[in-house]
């Protein structure tokens, strides 16, 4: 299995300044702190993790719409950088996003044939209006839609159906590797469900990659292959989704995964590991372990050395001394 996208202590680092006309940075928020991770050709990264930890600005930085403070991108063998360089266009038609919210990211005033189809015109990709049309049509009945919605207008649409509308969107460059920023996360949960299967279809059918991002845990279960935690802009565990889900080893994770709602019957008195406190600041982050300041087991290393990223079993990586 071929690798299509990696990084290497990848960090993005926002600048805090202080004055009007010559602003001077006079901090930084270490939204992104060295993160590593590859996804190979035909799966799914889950990369989870509590609001803040930096998964979205990880998602803008692998589309290219941010540049790395340091670290690099690697995709399809070649660093990001020189393909925004030598060739941009090429690599947005490979590269697509589908956003969070189906609500903002559709532009009301457009019909979804401009919509879907303003891509293929940028890129050359229908040679008449007719064609356009004709390509765009098809593509709607791909996600589960209708020939008849056209020439609507996104105001008209159900909350899924606009998040159908923004996939149709991305696939119509036919690209190779989709980041999927929270793509469920407004929808009902019935709703959830029918996405999370077409995501899974096209992937199947296209042979298409995806960062997935989220903070639903259950929603990742469902769609990925393998899993990376976020914590404060670091990795904290990353492994195959059936290892992580049956073997947390960092206490970050074992408390995301407590956190999960459990039915049962009869009840069952299921201790929960509840994370006390908020997520500290990027701005000024805790020495040592990022998650020290919240864990329960945390000892005297864990507040003064950050712990490495190893692999401790094959495929399983994680941070943390206690391991």
């Amino acid at each position: 299995m071929s690798t299509l996208v990696s990084t290497e202590g990848l960090c993005k680092y926002f600048p805090i300044g202080r004055g009007i006309v010559r602003s001077k940075p006079i901090g930084w928020v270490r939204a992104v702190d060295g993160v590593s991770f590859s996804i190979d050709a035909g799966k799914t990264l889950g990369l989870v993790g509590e609001s803040g930890s930096g998964k979205s600005t990880t998602g803008l930085l692998l589309l290219g719409l941010l540049e790395p403070s340091a670290g690099s991108i690697i995709f399809d063998g070649r660093p990001i950088d020189e393909f925004l360089k030598d060739n941009p266009k090429q690599f947005r038609r490979r590269v697509q996003v589908v956003f969070q919210n189906p609500f903002a990211s559709l532009n009301p005033r457009m019909t979804v044939r401009d919509i879907v189809g303003r891509g293929m015109k940028l890129h050359g990709l229908a040679e008449s209006e007719k064609e356009l049309t004709e390509k765009v049509a098809a593509l709607l009945v791909e996600v589960g839609l209708r020939e008849e919605h056209l020439n609507r207008y996104p105001h008209e649409f159900s909350g899924g159906q606009r998040q159908r509308i923004a996939i149709a969107r991305a696939l119509a460059l036919n690209p190779e590797f989709i980041v999927l920023d929270e793509p469920t996360s407004a929808l009902d949960v019935s709703v959830q469900a029918q996405i999370l299967n077409l995501l899974k279809k096209l992937q199947r059918l296209r042979g298409l990659t995806y960062l997935f991002i989220s903070h639903n845990l259950a929603v990742v279960r469902h769609i990925s292959n393998n899993v990376a935690v976020m914590y404060l802009g670091k990795i904290m565990e990353s492994s195959p989704k059936g290892e992580l889900f049956s073997q947390p080893l960092h206490p970050y994770t074992q408390a995301l995964l407590s956190s999960i709602p459990k039915i049962s019957f009869p009840p069952e008195d299921i201790e929960t590991k509840v994370i006390e406190g908020d997520i500290p600041s990027p701005v000024s982050p805790p020495s040592g372990c990022p998650f020290n300041p919240r864990c329960r087991k945390a000892a005297d290393i864990c507040r003064e050395i950050m712990p490495d990223f190893r692999e401790v079993k094959a495929g399983h990586w994680v941070a943390c001394h206690l391991v």
